[in-house]
């Protein structure tokens, strides 16, 4: 079961991991955009570590929804905005659930991609975020219909991110700055899938610790 003080723990691991490729993070982003997306990940993700610990929160939707905030009120931009409406979608999902487990889980991630597929106007190909929780979302799902356990399913989405993000090394870019300079990023894999990729991996290995405990 996903409970608040899980969720808690899963917002912290994403902070940690991904303040510790925040360089790596702005420096691909230094390619073909401002080059701050690793700082502003960072700062987005320390604020909803704070709320998460801090805050008043009974659920792991609660939870959820309090990073999303973090990321609508800490970072500007299209970052912010996408990496918000992805939490917002998840947390919505989870509070259908008095006890969400992989179930409410996958279908929140389905949540979460479609609605920063809207939001961002983005596809799959367009190299951006998309192309990393898209592949995650489609293992997650399969992983379930296996009649596999939450951490067997997050681990799946983890492993297909890391591949979603690979592969946008290959792609021009069709939505965001880079848009404007699609040669320049060729070679280099796109900022945002790798943050999806970085957090999903935060959570598989920290279900997989609480498992081995």
């Amino acid at each position: 079961m996903i409970d608040r003080d899980l969720a808690v723990r899963l917002v912290v691991a994403a902070s940690t991991r991904v303040n510790d490729h925040q360089e790596e993070l702005s420096r691909l982003d230094s390619v073909a955009g401002d080059g701050d997306h690793g700082v502003n990940m960072a700062t987005a993700l320390a604020e909803a570590a704070r709320r998460a610990e801090q805050g008043d929160h009974g659920t792991a939707a609660d939870v959820m929804r309090a990073t999303g905030s973090a990321f609508h009120e800490t970072v500007g931009g299209a970052a912010g905005a996408l990496f918000g409406a992805f939490f917002g979608a998840l947390a919505g999902q989870l509070s259908r659930a008095a006890a969400p487990d992989a179930p409410q889980l996958v279908a929140g991630l389905e949540k979460g991609l479609a609605r920063v597929t809207r939001v961002g106007k983005a596809e799959p190909g367009h190299k951006t975020m998309v192309d990393a929780l898209a592949p995650a979302v489609r293992d997650a799902r399969g992983s379930l219909e296996r009649q596999e356990g939450l951490e067997s399913v997050v681990a799946a989405a983890a492993e297909a991110a890391r591949r979603g993000a690979r592969a946008t090394a290959g792609m021009r870019p069709s939505a965001g700055r880079a848009r404007f300079a699609p040669d320049h990023s060729l070679g280099t894999e796109d900022p945002g899938a790798n943050t999806v990729a970085l957090v999903l991996e935060s959570w598989a290995d920290q279900l997989r610790s609480e498992v081995r405990v």
